[in-house]
């Protein structure tokens, strides 16, 4: 009785989590759509804003009677710099909700084939609740009521600390890409303040080249922030409203305002370290948080698992 036991376990464990996977994947595809409506529009937004500054730069490149206005005072170049630098933000914001797009679209199309190719067989499941309640019954009643509640509850929290885990998983990733722009923002910031006191070409070089690796660095963060937003959707339903991520997942579209197209100047380096330092410290705070949750559900499970096994050794007995 007991290898047949363990044998109906074993496969309800298969199918339970075959149900549990399909109801996460809904979570996370709810998660993507909503995602996607707010990149969408994100797209239409600086896409029309880049098509205007871009009119702009072009209506004075190519003359006419306000660029012969603005070359008779001496504004003509001055202003062409300021139109082409905030043409170069609006494109920068562009290309990046543009590549959010994109990579949303592509984890929507991932889930869901994951998801046409996943088969949860119910009636098959019940089936062997339904044996499985009849070995019980001949443990004896309270033992095998227990035993019964026992594996469900382990089944639970075996899916919850798995969620944790991804949730975990999709943090840490999303941490050390923030990381990683705070180390290329510190850097540019020592070479910029070097740069102010006559650095000279070397100095401006090693400045530029760590803003680029910064603007890199922001873009597969805000990546990274999604898919931990995604995972969240899954955590959301265990109570822990506190790890939401919310608008963070589309942060990089602040510093894209301005921060490379002006990029020389040190004070937007600045208000880059800054922004960038509170979603850092956000998203260690919801790290923290996933993993006392994670103490917490193994905690109980371990102590779930040790009254388990002693029940079926007196029940054996």
């Amino acid at each position: 009785m007991d290898e047949r036991l363990n044998q109906i376990n074993a496969e309800l464990k298969q199918l339970n989590e075959a149900q549990a996977r399909q109801e996460q994947l809904e979570a996370q595809l709810r998660d993507l759509q909503a995602q996607r409506a707010e990149r969408d529009r994100r797209v239409m937004e600086t896409g029309r804003l880049f098509r205007e500054e871009q009119d702009d730069v072009d209506r004075l490149e190519k003359g006419g009677l306000r660029a012969l206005l603005l070359s008779l005072t001496g504004d003509r170049e001055v202003r062409l710099s300021q139109e082409r630098r905030e043409a170069l933000s609006a494109k920068l914001q562009y290309d990046q909700a543009r590549r959010d797009l994109e990579d949303i679209d592509r984890r929507i199309g991932e889930l869901l084939r994951e998801k046409d190719g996943l088969r949860v067989d119910r009636i098959r499941r019940d089936a062997l609740l339904e044996e499985k309640a009849g070995l019980l019954k001949q443990l004896g009643g309270a033992a095998g009521a227990r035993l019964t509640e026992l594996d469900q509850q382990l089944d639970a929290l075996g899916h919850q600390r798995r969620e944790v885990l991804e949730a975990l998983s999709a943090g840490r990733s999303a941490e050390t890409a923030l990381s990683a722009v705070l180390d290329s923002l510190d850097s540019a910031e020592d070479w910029g303040t070097w740069d102010m006191f006559g650095g000279g070409l070397l100095s401006t070089i090693a400045k530029h080249g760590h803003l680029d690796d910064a603007q890199a660095g922001i873009g597969y963060a805000q990546q990274c922030l999604s898919r931990f937003r995604t995972e969240l959707a899954d955590v959301q339903r265990m109570d822990v409203p506190q790890v939401y991520i919310g608008d963070f997942a589309t942060f990089a579209d602040y510093f894209f305002d301005g921060l490379f197209a002006d990029w020389y100047v040190q004070s937007r380096i600045h208000d880059a370290q800054d922004g960038v330092s509170e979603v850092h410290m956000r998203v260690l705070d919801a790290l923290r948080r996933l993993e006392e949750m994670d103490r917490g559900l193994k905690g109980e499970q371990d102590s779930l698992e040790g009254e388990r096994a002693r029940l079926l050794q007196e029940a054996g007995g």
